[in-house]
């Protein structure tokens, strides 16, 4: 995916008079991102992100249009393999068109169309573009002080280990299936093994049995055995319907509890924002808090502190509900259960007398109904246990699967081929930026730093050490990505030089040219400290005019 330009209109500060950036399609460029606070610098990435997948993380669709104008417009030109593709999406009024070649792509919904750009066409997944292109210091995680559940997910998303993931969970909940069915069959084979042997109790005891007067008490006894075993069934099958209610329940009252904690919590936050306005100033700057913006957020927050509780309650009322119905649920349940422990108690009883009967029984046609039902019994238990066997070779196979596509497997190799690159690179930025330590990744991507041979904790790094370290380490995995995504040609840095000083920020951005320019991607670096102008390419000056922000771009000589 090669970005060729990008034109907004009416997105946030940014009034009805259309920007532009076009990006040079031979040479990359370095630009220079200036501009106050709150003048639309973060914006543009915001443009290209909701032209691409029509939504920016962390931003409600609402808010994105400029409050006065709204008819917020993007409007993206790509280069994606043979294809020139041109998006436009605008919110108030709604608009979203794809042109491939010229041609408008038929739309078969707005969902279909999204997951073919980015399943089809760009290649690049939201959450790749979103944490490894865009930069920002608000959101960035540092690689070397990063959990490992962050970091896991991080590298599975940047090298397309993701859909491993997924087949792996496939795998699982497959296996998990077929470890059900095999403990299904092995209790139905339990069943028949048992039924076998008290049908050949049966038969002996008939054999046996000489009299008509045994005969009967043994016709009755049957009779009673097959009733009890009916109503066991139609008990066992209450009992199946009533435990499934409990589960949907408890899955109800997972949903309502879950919704209550994120109410509860919406409210604390809301709380806690509201507080900022208590003095009217701003508790970093001193600012007065008393601009229309602020008001309306201000009343927004009181808004919420009213109706969120109220949301509370209904939530906390459901919850309750639900409770009385699975304790309900959970009573008959418990009715059942002791219904049927009590027919079994009968059943066993009525066995019992089976075995006590001793006379040999006259009627012939009766062993032969019990011989054709061992036979039935003896046919039923080969059938399970050939789809036993069946099912238990595709679970081990499954198994083996599941490991494959583990982290000690395919996944492994991937990192071991992934990482002499990685960690050449990561020395070789080290070395020209004089850095004092050695920084590697071993094969779990455990950032692993060393002085003089030995092993440093990253947490004793100053600030800014570990500002320059993650720099190299995230300039050396998009040496890596590009590779992966050879037509990406597009960076944001955000604030992440702060902290730096002026020597190391000069290494870093004389560092960044060089790989933009190796690299083919075009990078916006945005820092409100001054940096040093005659590295940069490009200057895009943000400033504010008539309330409504713009830009201007010009070179650098």
């Amino acid at each position: 995916m090669k970005i060729k330009l990008i034109e907004f209109r009416n997105i946030a500060s940014y009034g009805n008079k259309m920007q532009r950036v076009e990006f040079n399609q031979d040479n990359a460029e370095l630009y220079l991102t200036l501009g106050k606070n709150g003048d639309g610098k973060t914006t543009i990435a915001n443009a290209i992100i909701f032209a691409l997948y029509g939504k920016v993380e962390g931003v409600r669709m609402s808010d994105l249009p400029n409050r006065i104008n709204k008819d917020m417009l993007v409007r993206i030109k790509l280069k994606c393999g043979t294809m020139d593709v041109e998006i436009e999406r605008g919110l108030a009024p709604n608009k979203f068109s794809v042109l491939i070649n010229g041609v408008e792509f038929d739309k078969a919904g707005k969902r279909s169309v999204q997951e073919y750009l980015e399943e089809e066409v760009y290649g690049i997944p939201y959450h790749v573009f979103k944490n490894i292109i865009i930069l920002s210091i608000n959101d960035f995680k540092s690689f070397l002080t990063m959990s490992p559940s962050d970091k896991k997910q991080i590298i599975d998303k940047m090298f397309g280990f993701s859909i491993l993931n997924d087949m792996q969970r496939a795998v699982k909940e497959e296996r998990k299936t077929l470890k059900s069915d095999i403990d299904n069959y092995d209790s139905e084979l339990k069943q028949i093994d048992e039924s076998i042997v008290q049908v050949k109790i049966k038969l002996n005891q008939l054999q046996a049995q000489s009299d008509e007067k045994s005969k009967s008490e043994i016709e009755l006894l049957k009779k009673k055995l097959i009733k009890f075993d009916e109503n066991r069934i139609k008990l066992e099958g209450a009992r199946d319907s009533i435990t499934s209610k409990i589960t949907v329940l408890d899955s109800e009252l997972e949903d309502k509890s879950s919704t209550y904690s994120k109410l509860k919590y919406d409210l604390d936050i809301t709380k806690k924002k509201l507080s900022l306005y208590e003095n009217n100033t701003c508790p970093t700057c001193s600012a007065p808090l008393d601009s229309e913006f602020h008001t309306h957020k201000k009343e927004e927050y009181l808004t919420s502190i009213d109706r969120l509780p109220l949301e509370m309650k209904e939530a906390e009322e459901s919850v309750n509900k639900i409770k009385v119905q699975i304790n309900s649920a959970r009573e008959k349940e418990r009715a059942v259960v002791d219904k049927v422990s009590s027919l079994n108690a009968s059943m066993r009883a009525i066995k019992n007398e089976l075995v006590k009967i001793k006379e040999k029984a006259t009627a012939g046609g009766e062993f032969e109904h019990l011989n054709e039902l061992i036979k039935q019994f003896e046919e039923q238990e080969i059938d399970k246990n050939g789809e036993k066997s069946k099912h238990s070779n595709e679970y081990h196979f499954l198994e083996i699967i599941e490991s494959i596509l583990g982290e000690d497997g395919v996944k492994n190799l991937a990192v071991k081929t992934i990482l002499p690159g990685l960690n050449t690179n990561i020395a070789a930025m080290a070395g020209t930026m004089h850095l004092p330590f050695h920084i590697r990744f071993n094969e779990k991507f455990d950032c692993i730093i060393t002085h003089l041979g030995e092993e440093v904790n990253p947490m004793t790094l100053s600030t800014g050490e570990r500002k320059k370290a993650d720099f190299i380490i995230i300039i050396a995995i998009i040496k890596i990505l590009k590779l992966r995504f050879p037509q990406l040609n597009l960076l944001f840095l955000d604030e992440l030089l702060s902290s730096v000083d002026s020597d190391g920020v000069y290494n870093i951005l004389k560092i960044l040219s060089q790989v933009i320019k190796e690299n083919q991607i075009n990078t916006f670096v945005i820092n409100h400290s001054v940096l040093p102008h005659e590295i940069f390419d490009k200057k895009l000056q943000i400033y504010r005019e008539n309330g409504f922000s713009k830009f201007e771009i010009e070179g650098i000589d």
